[in-house]
């Protein structure tokens, strides 16, 4: 079984308008709302691809409600860690100039409601489990959790895919996780290094792989492809040319392909395959909407994985 993690989900408020008035009404045009969260999105996704998961998140208040309706009206199945704390919301306002990002900030998660994470957690997963943490933390916690979370599900006999950025990312990589998705920036801030050469990102990778005792790290690079890097091996995909309408949830849509299509026995090579056409699916739908089942089976045909070590 696939289980995600969110701890700190949200709700995407789209609003498209024309254009930003000072002082002046500004009438929406559409008002679209998507369930959010790096876990919730890759959950979402392995839902669209006919699979399943089940997405464990802390929501409270009535955008939480709102959060979990949406997530039925899409068939994903969770389990919900109820706190007193209002999901947080954001903001995107979209106009015909571009696209404004407003970003609300959470509330203090108890300690009592993080260690009934752990608790749920405990309850849930079982050996040969997969097990997918992503994304930021609510405010007040320290990226030390990430490091326990992961480390307790390691013990259980889970296999762990963790993706996280600055801090969090390196508290978790202590905890030992099996993979770990940076995009290229983040993998710059986890190394201190600006690498852009295939030759340097292969050797900090590989350096960071032994050190961790890692599995392998998926690594995207935006419009420039993606590499599969392990301790044996590097694999590499192209991306291909497609017109972006949202980048938006890309990199969420790439790991839950990877991660599904190993939990049901592909090889890598087919699994970054598939990784690839649902996260260059993503980008083709406007706002959170993610990949599109049809789309990645289109797209499928298209895509090569080339081993380069």
């Amino acid at each position: 079984m696939i289980f995600t993690l969110t701890m700190n989900p949200c709700l995407d408020r789209y609003i498209y308008v024309d254009e930003l008035v000072v002082d002046d009404t500004i009438r929406a045009k559409k008002v679209v709302d998507y369930p959010a969260g790096k876990g919730i999105d890759v959950s979402r996704v392995i839902r669209e691809l006919g699979g399943v998961s089940i997405a464990i998140a802390l929501v409270g208040g009535d955008t939480g409600r709102k959060l979990e309706e949406m997530l039925d009206r899409e068939g994903v199945i969770y389990t919900s860690i109820r706190v007193p704390q209002e999901t947080r919301m954001n903001v995107i306002l979209e106009t015909n100039k571009g696209q404004y990002r407003i970003s609300m900030p959470g509330e203090k998660i108890s300690a009592k409601k993080l260690q009934v994470v752990l608790e749920v957690l405990n309850a849930l997963v079982r050996e040969r489990d997969t097990v997918v943490v992503s994304g930021s933390l609510p405010k007040g916690v320290a990226a030390e959790f990430y490091t326990g979370i992961i480390f307790s599900l390691k013990q259980w006999g889970a296999t762990v895919y963790f993706d996280a950025d600055g801090d969090k990312l390196k508290a978790g990589l202590i905890g030992q996780p099996d993979y770990i998705k940076p995009n290229l920036h983040e993998f710059q801030r986890l190394t201190g290094k600006h690498v852009t050469h295939e030759d340097e990102i292969i050797s900090e990778a590989k350096k960071i792989i032994e050190h961790f005792e890692l599995k392998g790290i998926l690594l995207t690079l935006g419009g420039k492809g993606a590499y599969l890097i392990t301790a044996d091996k590097v694999l590499y995909t192209k991306s291909i040319e497609v017109k972006v309408k949202s980048a938006v949830g890309a990199g969420d849509s790439f790991l839950a392909g990877f991660v599904l299509k190993k939990e049901e026995g592909l090889s890598d090579e087919e699994a970054l395959r598939w990784a690839n056409a649902a996260g260059t699916a993503a980008v083709l739908t406007p706002g959170t909407r993610l990949c599109r089942r049809a789309d990645v089976e289109r797209l499928l045909e298209k895509i090569e994985v080339v081993r380069i070590l």
